[in-house]
């Protein structure tokens, strides 16, 4: 499993149990990740680090990964390269600031950011859910054929080095979500779920 899921929650026996952030780091340190297509620039990582970077984020690793994406103006989906980018920062709003910064050098559609935050906290809207070996294909088939899906979730990725699927999805569509999954022929009980807020940034 990629270095990210130290920091989701761990499974134990089919229940689901939140995770502490492995980094260790504490006070103004605020683990997030930001997702963003690459747009086969051989350089995009390391400009992307350093855009992060001059925002006042720090970036402590990154994650290549196949993205698919549906577009509600066109009514199509799309395959893309993308990057997850591990960072440590303040919280908002540089998160945001930094996902802005991102969405205007690239010129992308939106970037989206996941700030991670205790299951209670008022501001968690959002899970970040990671289930191993999907096949991609698989993923798209599932997400083109369910409406409610395509629609409310907008996409995911999976992870170029081990076939794991990560959806960003609101609180109301965890049972989307979970459906979504059956449909591409992987196991809910395999997931793990980290709590937090998330962004759809766009210029």
């Amino acid at each position: 499993m990629r270095s990210v899921l130290v920091w989701l929650m761990m499974f134990f026996g089919g229940a689901i149990a939140t995770a502490t952030p492995a980094n260790g780091q504490v006070g103004p340190c605020q683990p997030a990740e930001l997702f963003v297509a690459d747009n086969a620039d051989p350089l995009f990582e390391m400009r992307a680090d350093a855009t992060i970077t001059l925002n006042g984020i720090a970036v402590t690793g990154s994650t290549p990964l196949d993205g698919v994406h549906w577009s509600n103006a066109r009514q199509q989906i799309s395959y893309e390269r993308s990057r997850e980018f591990h960072v440590c920062g303040p919280g908002e709003p540089t998160l945001h600031d930094a996902a802005l910064a991102l969405s205007r050098q690239f010129t992308q559609e939106s970037v989206l950011s996941f700030d991670y935050l205790p299951q209670a906290a008022p501001e968690a809207d959002a899970l970040l859910i990671a289930v191993p070996d999907v096949d991609i294909a698989r993923f798209g088939d599932a997400l083109v054929a369910d409406p409610a899906a395509r629609t409310r979730l907008r996409g995911g990725s999976v992870t170029a080095a081990d076939h794991t699927l990560i959806l960003v999805v609101g609180n109301d569509d965890r049972d989307v979500a979970r459906r979504l999954i059956a449909e591409t022929g992987a196991s809910w009980d395999a997931a793990t779920i980290a709590y937090g807020n998330r962004e759809f940034v766009e210029t």
